[in-house]
């Protein structure tokens, strides 16, 4: 789930700033990177047009704008980031843009007219591509904290028939349990993502 956009699972960022063991950090961290990715790439490209009237980034203008995103979060955002300021896609879309002026106030000839800070505080509004990696990501961060709150066979069903979309009947005949039981553990798996989702984090990021 490489290519996903989440407003950040509850324990993601809690664990990033803790630090305590490395291997968890780093694990947490990795999960960031898979997460964030490719949306902050799409709103690089969204930033890079807006700043230059429709044009396209290279691939290379692209690549150091995503890894400079990602190292200020780091730098800043791993501890400086706090919710009660406003959303996590907001901040990251504030961070990345600043990161595409900064490359194309590189990239300018110098006969031209500087961006100037006017500019950099210019964002654009946010895409439809934008959009739909927010949703496609909610439901992944929703399903990784589904994940660490059900029991392991629970969340097995679950992902079997709701995510890889296999027949309950070939699952319950696959797992060697009765039929009515794969439905008591989807009701009950459901049950759970509804109540995650109700969840003030998700509500606030998504639909607010």
């Amino acid at each position: 789930m490489a290519a996903q956009f989440p407003p950040t699972s509850i324990n993601l960022l809690s664990k990033l700033k803790a630090g305590g063991e490395e291997g968890i950090w780093q694990v947490s961290w990795k999960r960031f990177l898979e997460l964030y990715h490719e949306p902050i790439e799409v709103i690089v490209r969204s930033c890079y047009r807006h700043h230059t009237g429709g044009h396209e980034p290279s691939s290379g203008f692209i690549e150091d704008a995503v890894a400079n995103t990602v190292a200020i979060f780091f730098e800043r955002g791993q501890y400086g980031f706090d919710k009660s300021k406003g959303r996590l896609r907001s901040y990251l879309r504030v961070l990345a843009n600043a990161r595409v002026v900064d490359l194309l106030r590189k990239e300018r000839p110098i006969d031209q007219r500087p961006l100037d800070d006017a500019t950099q505080a210019s964002l654009p509004a946010e895409s439809p591509g934008e959009s739909e990696a927010f949703g496609r990501s909610l439901l992944a961060s929703l399903v990784e904290d589904l994940r660490a709150s059900i029991p392991l066979r629970q969340f097995e069903v679950f992902e079997r028939v709701k995510l890889k979309h296999q027949s309950p009947q070939f699952v319950a005949e696959d797992l060697g349990i009765q039929r009515a039981m794969i439905d008591r553990n989807i009701h009950k798996a459901m049950t759970a993502l509804r109540q995650l989702a109700s969840q003030p984090e998700y509500q606030e990021e998504f639909y607010q």
